[in-house]
């Protein structure tokens, strides 16, 4: 080689490394005009197009490099590196790995073939590379924040976050590590460290869309959903093709009432992706809230139609059944019965216990589903307070509904009757203010009761943690609304399910469920994730003071003044064909008899009309009962004969309410928590003979109630009877008995 070649690659050399490509360039190709396969000249000619960020130019000078010197290993990693930049992972890897096998190899190399095994999803391949690579070069930045993304695409995000933690100690600005730390918060379900992370990426960057984006998700996963729309609206802004964007904000706006703007935003994720899964069940959430459960059941078959998606076909099972639409409801449920071995999204929990469901399938979804939606967060269980003999039990209790709501009604008088000396009660209530005289006498009955609905998750946790909460009672469960993400990140030792929601939650934070010997039979545990507590009588408490309001006459219900009653006042979702039919059944077998329905929605009636005229009963048979406050509701039984269960979820309150207005309850119990509840109701007021298992059974005895006057005397006297002295009805009793849990489950 002349010296004047070697000189001017020399000055190409000291060209490259002053940054200026161009001159290098200039250089080189002098060289290679006389000299066409010069390795020198071709990797640095090369290199100098790397720094220009023309990878794909680079590409074929490096490989004509390698090609006239194999064994040089600054070209190999040349051209790995022009690859990586190409975005030709696996050339790069090819290239890497020859330079990782020469003598003297330096960490960059392990680095870069990390990373190119990384962008191939070859994360423990990965990791194994960078590993070694810091090794040899503790500090390279470059190979600790690829090492933490090759942690996380494993699934590691323990070590992951340690990754960028140490990245952080020596560069506590660094945006890459900052947000990448972030990520791994959110997986690791530390929502709020995470928000903290993306606020700090934003400060020092705020045009960074991505970690905008994410800060959002980190608001939204603690209940923020205000600040979470602030921060979506311009991510929403800078993208606006992105239909998951608009998904998400639909799902904000939703969250935060905006009813007409969630379905707006629903509705342009849908034209930008007709395949959209979220944004339909979003818009038909919007429809079911405002009643419209025409247009929700339309949304959801299109939804479905188009995607298949699994929650959508189980949000049209469930409506299917709400509006009594049998046809269609058999059909949906048939095509959702296989995935239910499997599957962890075809909707709530809560909508399986109105189906045919045993409570080993209910146990075994409900596990799935929960840890999809609660998998991610990972709170440790905070120590029992230190208590001295004497201090007070600090019981708190946690539902949306203290309120005019069935449980408000049944617990309040419970909760009144809560040994003051002994027990330190607080109520956390997130719905609303409606008023009521049930809503007041919670407020009065209990000596903290602090309004949450506004509140953040987050918030409430901290606010639970620094009560100091010896046991907290979650009332809700998997009903409408619920907030069981707070129960998850654990602000209470020990944490009890009870009375909203009638069936296992599936979770490990949720300690215990309270039931009874009846509900829960010995041995039936293992349906439950949760440890059985049993009350001595039913578990469902009553409220004695309810007062009992004499009914009107029948004709102002539009009812035949001498016809034998049946009624059921119970939600249509809990009605199915084989117990309607032996309705019908009855109307048929007693001359005359009508059938006294709640008027839930006009698609239900409209078609148990109809199913009613198919079954050869005149519709006119069935008569409405409209919505009416609690207690000219009660006063209604006074006007009926009989009340008739269902099944496979039977009359829980109204089982209970029957009772208090003196009406016999014929009962149908099944196996699940749900399918048990008149049956334990029955048996604790000392009425088990009107408990049946079969539907043969349920029918002889209501056809018998309907048709022997003398033994319906005889029951109803004694239904009268209990109403006053039935254990189901004492309450301070049933507050005794439940302080009596508590106390066994904090000496634990």
């Amino acid at each position: 080689m002349s010296a004047s070649v070697l000189r001017k690659l020399k000055l190409a050399h000291q060209s490259l490394g002053r940054g200026d490509a161009a001159a290098a360039a200039a250089l080189c190709e002098e060289v290679l005009a006389r000299a066409p396969r010069n390795p020198d000249a071709l990797w640095l000619l090369g290199t100098a197009a790397l720094m220009q960020g023309r990878a794909q130019a680079a590409i074929p000078l490096l490989e004509r490099a390698v090609t006239a010197a194999p064994e040089r290993g600054s070209a190999l990693e040349s051209l790995g590196l022009a690859y990586l930049m190409a975005g030709d992972f696996a050339g790069a890897e090819v290239a890497l790995r020859r330079a990782a096998g020469m003598p003297g190899a330096p960490a960059s190399v392990r680095m870069r073939l990390g990373i190119a095994l990384l962008e191939q999803g070859q994360h423990e391949a990965a990791i194994s590379e960078l590993e070694r690579a810091l090794a040899a070069q503790p500090h390279d930045r470059d190979a600790q924040l690829n090492l933490g993304r090759a942690y996380a695409g494993a699934g590691r995000w323990s070590e992951a976050q340690g990754a960028f933690e140490r990245v952080l100690a020596v560069r506590a600005d660094d945006c890459d590590a900052l947000y990448n730390l972030g990520l791994a918060q959110l997986e690791r379900g530390e929502p709020v460290r995470a928000r903290a992370a993306f606020e700090r990426v934003l400060a020092l960057d705020p045009g960074n869309v991505d970690a905008r984006e994410r800060l959002a998700a980190s608001l939204f996963l603690v209940g923020r959903y205000v600040e979470a729309l602030e921060h979506l609206k311009p991510v929403v802004a800078a993208r606006p093709q992105d239909a998951a964007l608009k998904t998400a904000l639909a799902d904000a706006l939703f969250q935060t009432g905006a009813l007409e703007e969630a379905e707006s935003a629903a509705h342009s994720a849908l034209a930008l992706d007709p395949q959209a899964r979220g944004a339909y069940g979003l818009l038909a959430l919007v429809h079911y809230i405002r009643g419209e459960l025409d247009q929700a059941i339309d949304v959801l078959e299109r939804g479905f139609e188009r995607t298949g998606e699994e929650p959508l076909l189980g949000s049209l099972v469930h409506l299917h059944h709400r509006t009594c639409d049998w046809p269609k409801w058999s059909a949906a449920w048939e095509r959702l019965v296989p995935l239910l071995e499997t599957s962890s999204d075809i909707g709530s929990p809560f909508w399986l216990l109105c189906e045919r469901t045993s409570a080993e399938q209910q146990l075994s979804y409900t596990r799935r589903w929960a840890t999809k939606r609660f998998g991610r967060i990972h709170a440790e269980r905070p120590l029992p307070r230190s208590r001295k003999p004497g201090v007070r039990l600090r019981i708190g209790y946690f539902s949306s509904d203290f309120q005019d709501h069935a449980v408000a009604h049944l617990i309040v008088e419970a909760l009144e009757m809560h040994d003051r000396e002994r027990f330190e009660i607080h109520a956390y209530s997130y719905g609303p203010d409606d008023k009521s005289a049930v809503r007041a006498r919670l407020q009065a009955g209990m000596e903290h009761f602090v309004d949450v609905a506004w509140e953040a998750d987050d918030a409430l946790v901290r606010r639970m943690r620094a009560d100091e909460l010896d046991v907290l009672v979650d009332l809700k469960g998997y009903t409408a609304g619920d907030r069981l993400g707070v129960m998850a990140h654990r602000p209470c030792p020990v944490q009890v399910t009870w009375l909203g929601y009638p069936g296992t939650t599936g979770t490990d934070f949720i300690d215990y469920v309270i039931a009874d010997e009846y509900i829960i039979p010995h041995g039936a545990e293992r349906h439950y994730s949760e440890r059985v507590l049993r009350l001595p009588t039913c578990y469902q408490p009553n409220d004695r003071k309810r007062v009992r309001v004499p009914p009107l006459e029948r004709q102002a219900y539009g009812l035949p003044q001498d016809a034998f009653v049946f009624c059921c006042f119970n939600q249509a979702v809990k009605i199915v064909p084989e117990v309607f039919t032996r309705w019908m059944s009855l109307l048929r077998r007693v001359p005359g008899s009508v059938l006294w329905i709640l008027e839930e929605n006009r698609w239900a009636l409209g078609n148990l009309k109809r199913a009613a005229e198919a079954l050869g009963i005149d519709a006119q048979r069935i008569v409405v009962a409209e919505r009416m406050p609690n207690a000219q509701h009660l006063a209604r039984f006074g006007a009926a004969d009989l009340a008739l269960d269902t099944a496979p979820y039977t009359s829980h309150t109204t089982a209970s309410d029957a009772l208090w207005m003196g009406c016999p309850l014929v009962a149908l119990c099944g196996e699940t928590f749900a399918a048990r509840v008149s049956g334990s109701i029955l048996s604790a007021s000392g009425l088990g003979e009107l408990v049946t298992h079969t539907l043969d059974d349920y029918e002889a005895l209501a056809l018998r109630l309907a048709t022997d006057r003398d033994y319906m005397t005889e029951v109803k006297g004694r239904v009268a009877a209990a109403g006053a002295t039935a254990p189901t009805f004492d309450s301070a009793k049933f507050a005794r008995d439940l302080e009596a849990l508590y106390v066994q489950i904090t000496n634990r």
